[in-house]
C-alpha cells in the first residue's frame, strides 16, 4: 500500500513539473492558456502615504487599468503606509532587478544620480503645471534616460502631491524664526540644504515616525504638503502652519528596469500610459481638494500665519550654491524662459 501512494505522488510531482506551472523568478511566472502559456509578471508598489490619499487613488486606478489591459497577465500590488518598505529599500531592490516599485521624489533619486535632485529644488517652480513642465526639459529627459544604467525605470513623474508648507509649534512668519528650530527632513540633500538655507536645524527622520516626534518634542516642526498633513493627522501635534509653498511635490513611479525590460513590448507601453494617466487624475485631485485637506488642519486646531515668501524665497536660493546646482538651475531657468 506504502509503495502505491508513494508511487501516486511521484506521478502528481512529474505531472506538475510538466506543466511549467512552477513560480519564475524576478515576479515572473508561466500560466497555461488556451494559446499555450502565458507568462504573468507581478509588480509590487509601495508608498509612504496611506489609502486615503489621492496618490494612492491614482495607484488603484493604475492597478485596475493595467490588469484589465493586460488581461490580468500583469498583477499589481498595492502597499500603503510603507509596508512593503522605506523608499531606500525599496529602490535598492529594484535595483538588482526585483519586480516592486515606490512612488518617490527627485530628492531620494539623487542618491544615485546627484544633478536629477535639482527638479525639486526650493522655488523652482510656483504650482503643478509649473513642476511639469520641469518634466518636459530636456534636463530631465536626458537625466531620466541615465536610470537606466542605474537599473531604474521611471514609468513616468507626474504625480503632484502639492505645495510643501512649515507645520510647527511656534508661529514662523519670515526666515529668522526658524533659528534653533528642530525641523524634520527627509534626509535628501534637497531637503536638508533647503531648510537649513531657510533658518533651520534639520533632524533626519522617516515620515512615519514623525507624529511621534513632534508629540516628544524630538522635534519642532515638519514640511510637509496639505494633503499628507491630512492623512497623517500632523495637524493634532502642530499649532501653526505657515503656507511658504517651498517645494512643489511632483513625484514619480520608480520601478526595476530589468523587470520592465522583460516585459512584451504592449505591456511597456501599458504600463508607461497608465501611470501617466494614473498621475494626471490623482493630481486633479490633489488641487481640487487642497483647500479641503488645509481647512481640516485649521478645523483640527491649527493656526495659519501670514509670511513673507519673498524672504524665505531669497534666504532658500542659497541652497543651489550649496548643493553645486547653481549652473544647472540657470540651465533650466533659461530653457524654461523664466
Amino acid at each position: 500500500m506504502r509503495k502505491q501512494i508513494m508511487a501516486t505522488l511521484l506521478i502528481a510531482a512529474m505531472a506538475v513539473t510538466a506543466t511549467g506551472c512552477g513560480a519564475a523568478s524576478n515576479g515572473g511566472s508561466e500560466s497555461a492558456g488556451s494559446g499555450g502559456k502565458t507568462k504573468t509578471y507581478t509588480l509590487k508598489v509601495g508608498t509612504v502615504l496611506t489609502e486615503a490619499d489621492p496618490i494612492y487613488l491614482g495607484l488603484e486606478q493604475f492597478k485596475k487599468n493595467v490588469e484589465e489591459k493586460t488581461g490580468g497577465n500583469v498583477k499589481v500590488e498595492l502597499y500603503s503606509g510603507s509596508q512593503l518598505g522605506a523608499d531606500e529599500d525599496v529602490l535598492e531592490q529594484a535595483k538588482v532587478g526585483a519586480g516592486v516599485g515606490i512612488i518617490t521624489d527627485p530628492g531620494r533619486m539623487a542618491n544615485y544620480i546627484k544633478d536629477f535632485g535639482i527638479l525639486s529644488g526650493p522655488y523652482l517652480a510656483d504650482d503643478y503645471e509649473g513642476a511639469l513642465a520641469l518634466m518636459n526639459t530636456s534636463v530631465y529627459k536626458d537625466l531620466a534616460d541615465e536610470f537606466k544604467n542605474d537599473g531604474f525605470k521611471i514609468l513616468s513623474f507626474n504625480y503632484y502631491q502639492g505645495s510643501r508648507n512649515l507645520f510647527t509649534k511656534t508661529p514662523v512668519s519670515k526666515p529668522e524664526d526658524l533659528n534653533g528650530l528642530r525641523i524634520r527632513s527627509s534626509g535628501s540633500d534637497v531637503v536638508t540644504k533647503s531648510l537649513e538655507a531657510m533658518g533651520a536645524n534639520t533632524t533626519v527622520l522617516a515620515w512615519s515616525e514623525a507624529y511621534q516626534a513632534l508629540q516628544q518634542k524630538v522635534i519642532e516642526g515638519v514640511e510637509v504638503h496639505n494633503s499628507a498633513a491630512v492623512g497623517s493627522s500632523i495637524y493634532e501635534v502642530t499649532d501653526y502652519v505657515t503656507l511658504t509653498g517651498h517645494f512643489q511635490l511632483l513625484t514619480g513611479l520608480v520601478i526595476s528596469n530589468d523587470w520592465f525590460d522583460k516585459l512584451p513590448e504592449d505591456y511597456q507601453k501599458i504600463l508607461e500610459e497608465e501611470s501617466y494617466n494614473a498621475g494626471k487624475n490623482a493630481s486633479s485631485i490633489v488641487i481640487e481638494k487642497d483647500d479641503e485637506f488645509l481647512q481640516k488642519c485649521i478645523d483640527g486646531g491649527v493656526e495659519v500665519v501670514d509670511c513673507d515668501k519673498e524672504a524665505f524665497k531669497k534666504a532658500a536660493d542659497k541652497a543651489y550654491d550649496e548643493l553645486g546646482y547653481r549652473e544647472l538651475k540657470d540651465k533650466l531657468v533659461a530653457e524654461l524662459g523664466k
